[in-house]
Order: structure tokens, then sequence, then C-alpha cells
């Protein structure tokens, strides 16, 4: 029995019992107003009045004691199971991140035991080069969000932040990505100022946010789909939407979908590559920015929404160079037609491995 309204009870000869008369009349009781009582009656007949006698036993302190105990058990509860989760997202991780850094490898391997072998025709050899030169692209990829990664956990992020447009930065991006839409059959589209998207920020570091997100729409898109990219300005506000007709997210998966190593199919027998640690990525550099970034689904089967809001720069801020527009991931092929000349430059070359050491000489 929980008090919230109380009788004027008639003290007895006990002081835990109360005689309840049938003609009582109620008035309030504050000192035992919200506490819990333990309630025991019985009739009680004599020659002189019918009366029940009411016995209240305060179980306040007990009931509190059992409730904590109940809360204690409950968040030990929870601990174990967010532990056991973590743990399966670790193991599902080191599974992943296994795969990721061995499938490259293998192709990398085979062919260049092919190219020693010295049996392939020019043209077979030049296409194994290639094949090698993308794979370990690919990997330095992943080695650098792994990287970021940890720069992130421990808090090294550095930002080289100033006034700049974001629309040269989105231009960029949209360059890097093209070529891998062009084959995969997706159409890119744009919405973009010739200038606009005035921000402070790190040009290098806002690029990555961008690319990291056509790409991964560009990913989940199939063949004749389509990715959209707009940047408005509102309310001191810039916000740049990329807009996707590709599988979607489903509703489950959504409220985690910026969390590290977290993927919605995260076997290693899954349609598309990756980490799941791009969009911790994105979540966290553009928040250093003072900015935040959502995503939008219908759900599965109805393309995904990613929307970018940055704070607007003062207007009295001047703007920066054009360097935004120079892609920064992932790392620009070498320009085999451009020759550069060392005659007479004296370079000291300081690594532990032997191998890295003779590629730079």
């Amino acid at each position: 029995l929980k008090v919230d309204r109380c009788l004027w009870l008639e003290a007895g000869d006990s002081p835990d019992v109360f005689v309840l008369p049938y003609d009582y009349t109620t008035a309030g009781m504050p000192s035992i107003v919200g506490r819990w009582f333990e309630l025991t009656a019985c009739r009680v007949e004599d020659a002189a009045q019918r009366r029940v006698a009411v016995l209240f036993r305060d179980v306040t302190e007990r009931r509190a004691q059992v409730e904590e105990r109940e809360r204690v058990l409950a968040a030990e509860r929870e601990a174990r199971a967010e532990a056991e989760r973590v743990g399966r997202m670790k193991d599902e991780f080191l599974a992943t991140l296994s795969h990721e850094l061995r499938t490259p490898l293998n192709a990398m391997l085979g062919w260049t035991l092919l190219l020693r072998g010295g049996q392939l025709e020019p043209q077979k050899a030049a296409d194994g080069l290639a094949v090698i030169e993308r794979n370990a692209r690919n990997q330095a990829q992943l080695i650098d969000d792994l990287l970021d990664m940890s720069r992130i956990i421990s808090g090294r992020m550095a930002l080289d932040m100033k006034a700049m447009s974001l629309a040269p930065a989105l231009r960029a991006a949209l360059d890097v990505v093209r070529p891998a839409a062009e084959a995969k059959g997706v159409q890119l589209l744009e919405a973009l100022p010739p200038e606009g998207g005035a921000v402070r920020g790190d040009s290098g570091r806002l690029q990555q946010v961008f690319w990291n997100l056509l790409s991964n729409a560009v990913k989940f898109t199939p063949k004749g789909g389509h990715v959209g990219i707009t940047l408005e300005e509102t309310a001191g506000k810039v916000i740049v939407s990329v807009v996707d007709s590709g599988q979607g997210i489903g509703p489950e998966f959504l409220p985690h979908v910026f969390e590290r190593f977290r993927q919605e199919d995260a076997s290693i027998t899954r349609k598309h590559g990756g980490l799941g640690l791009g969009l911790a990525i994105v979540k966290h550099i553009v928040e250093l920015h003072g900015g935040e970034v959502r995503a939008e689904s219908e759900g599965e089967g109805f393309g995904a929404t990613f929307r970018v809001t940055l704070p607007a720069a003062r207007s009295e801020e001047p703007m920066g160079d054009d360097e935004a527009a120079a892609p920064v991931r992932p790392p620009p092929a070498p320009a085999a037609a451009v020759e550069t000349r060392l005659e007479g430059v004296r370079v000291l070359v300081v690594d532990d491995d032997g191998d890295a050491r003779e590629v730079l000489q």
C-alpha cells in the first residue's frame, strides 16, 4: 500500500496499531504520505462497539533497498549486454578488416608473381600493373581511415581553419567520384552556384567529408540510378545535401548509421566493401566545424539523403584561395607525363624499412 491520501486514525494501545471506526472522518497526514506500508486489518467486535483494527508496518526503506537492488541489477544487465555488443562489433570489425586488407593483397601478390615470371604480353603486363596500383591505393585508403579514427579517438585531429567557399570543394569532390560513377552507370547531378557557401573550415577535411558522402552514394546506387548534390544558404547556415536513388537505409539501422564500425551488413560475404568508418569520420569532422550531419531515408529501396549543415562565415572575412578545388582523397595518381628533374638536389632519406628506402632512392 502506497499512501497517497490518508485517513485520520484513532490510536490504539500499540504504537503500530490504529483503530479505524466505521464513522471515520478524513484528514491529511503528511508525515506518511508517499511512504510504503504493509497493511494488516481485522475486524474487532466487543460489546461496546464494532471496530476494525489496522496494522501499518512502514516498509519504505526496505522497498527502497529492493528498488535500488533492481535498478543496479538492471544497470548491470544493460552494461553486460552493451559489453557483449561491443565485443561482437570488435570481432566483426577484425574479421572485416582482415578480409578488406587481404583481398587487395591477394591481387597484388598474384600479379607480382605473374610479372616476375616474365611470360606476360606487354598489354597484359600493363593491366597487371594497373591492378596492383589500384589495389594498393584501396589498401592505403583503408589505412588512412584507420589513422583518422585513431586521431579522432585520441583527440589529435587538427584542422587548418580559414574562410573558404564550399562550391569549389564540392566540384572537386564530384570530379574525384565521377570516374567511378561513370564506370558503374550512375548519373551525377549537381545544383551548385558558381561561387557560394562561404564557411570557415579546413578545405581538405571538408572535401574529405563530401568525397566520402558522394562515394558512399555511388557505391550503394545501382546502375541507372542517380546521385545529386545541392548547396543552399539560409539563416546564417550553409546546407549541403547528397541525395541518391540507391538501396536506402532500414529504419532499425538509421539511428546507428554514424557509429564507428557499424555496418548494416557486417558479414564478410556482404555485397559492398568497407570498414564502416567513413560516416563516423564524416560526423566527427563536421562537428569539429561546428556543424551537424543527418541521414534520412524512407526505408530500403527508397534511397537516402545526407544533409550537412555548417555555420556560414562572416561576410567581412576574406575568402581563401582556391586550394579547396585540389583533390585530397583519394591520393591523386602520379602524373607520368610530367618529368621532374632532380639533378643537383641532395635528399636525405630516413626510414627504418629497407624496401621503403630503396623505393624512395
